[in-house]
């Protein structure tokens, strides 16, 4: 879902220098009764949760029968005196019936071939590699499905995790990553239809 809300403002963006032709319309008449168009744009409504450092975050984009709900829950890290996001951490279903993967979103700057690796702690020997789905302009996408072994030791995790990847310059860049209100986002998101 990180990639449709990037897609969503690429499509926001490229979509507002629409021109309206409304100058030349006919006015109603006193008293006549005004019907509004209906509207074929998709509409889109995000609702939002927090859970300590997670956020539950529940889209529905689409009009009538074709009206789509997404959910995910998501992490951000931020750059000291910045205030866009510099990665996103996400853990969501792309459509109903797959599996629960986990997304990490970081700047297009990285190095090929490497992965994203989450670390749990410094002597963990169960950390995730995450392979390298795609890149854009906006940045690029690791993904992992989530085993239910995994979900149940991350439902546990108290301690900070980091994840780390090569930046274009081979150099190791490392991300903070909370576990703090991670069991409640889970079990929100687990709720959500």
């Amino acid at each position: 879902m990180i990639g449709l809300r990037i897609l969503a403002v690429g499509l926001a963006l490229f979509s507002s220098g629409s021109v309206s032709f409304a100058q030349g319309a006919a006015q109603p008449s006193p008293g006549a009764a005004v019907q509004k168009p209906v509207s074929s744009e998709p509409e889109t409504q995000t609702t939002t949760a927090v859970f300590g450092d997670w956020t539950l975050r529940c889209q529905k984009s689409g009009v009538g029968a074709q009206a789509r709900r997404s959910c995910e829950i998501d992490q951000s890290a931020t750059v000291q005196g910045q205030s866009a996001p510099f990665s996103q951490i996400a853990v969501g279903k792309p459509t109903p019936n797959d599996p629960l993967r986990v997304t990490v979103l970081v700047p297009a700057n990285v190095a090929f071939p490497s992965s994203v690796r989450l670390l749990f702690d410094e002597k963990d020997n169960q950390s995730i590699d995450l392979t390298w789905a795609r890149c854009l302009p906006g940045g690029c996408f690791a993904v992992e499905t989530l085993t239910d072994e995994m979900l149940k030791r991350w439902r546990t995790l108290t301690p900070p995790a980091k994840a780390t990847f090569k930046n274009g310059a081979g150099q190791d860049v490392v991300i903070p990553v909370s576990f703090r209100g991670f069991a409640q986002a889970i079990d929100a998101l687990a709720k959500e239809k």
